[in-house]
């Protein structure tokens, strides 16, 4: 189930759809966009995401640990919604039914806009507040540093 939206972030990046969707639908990718995880392990067994599919991204340095991520939705070259069932930082503890929208919208044969959307229910008076004062910014920021990676990643191929 998605919790109540949060917050979007939007990036523009000068590549084709097609060439920004490789990069979005390989697994194995995260680590060379994400700006703090150094390692992915493929659950499934699968490299491309599909529903579905498990795979479990780990913090190496700074904040170490895991999360377990699962593709709940994948609507080919327009979307995909990531679930976060897992985490070692407690982060399910203080949001529940944790999903990161990824959805495409090209503009041109050679532009597109990234956008991130995140759903989540914060637990208790104390997380909720937290939310409405930090939480959602930080979120923000971070979507927007990991889709800085992505476009840094796309526009160098």
């Amino acid at each position: 189930m998605k919790g109540q939206f949060q917050c979007s972030a939007r990036l523009q990046i000068s590549v084709s759809a097609a060439k920004l969707w490789d990069i979005a639908d390989d697994i194995t990718l995260i680590p060379q966009y994400h700006p703090e995880v150094g390692k992915v392990d493929l659950i499934s067994g699968q490299s491309k995401r599909a529903v579905g599919v498990k795979y479990q991204c780990s913090i190496l340095e700074g904040r170490k640990g895991t999360c377990i991520e699962e593709i709940v939705e994948y609507i080919p070259f327009q979307k995909i919604a990531t679930a976060m069932p897992e985490d070692s930082w407690g982060i399910g503890k203080m949001l529940t039914d944790f999903i990161v929208e990824t959805i495409l919208h090209p503009i041109d044969d050679n532009s597109c806009v990234l956008q991130f959307d995140a759903y989540y229910n914060p637990v208790g008076l104390r997380n909720k507040l937290l939310n409405t004062l930090w939480l959602r910014r930080v979120f923000r920021k971070r979507c927007l540093a990991v889709m800085e990676g992505i476009k840094r990643l796309a526009e160098s191929r």
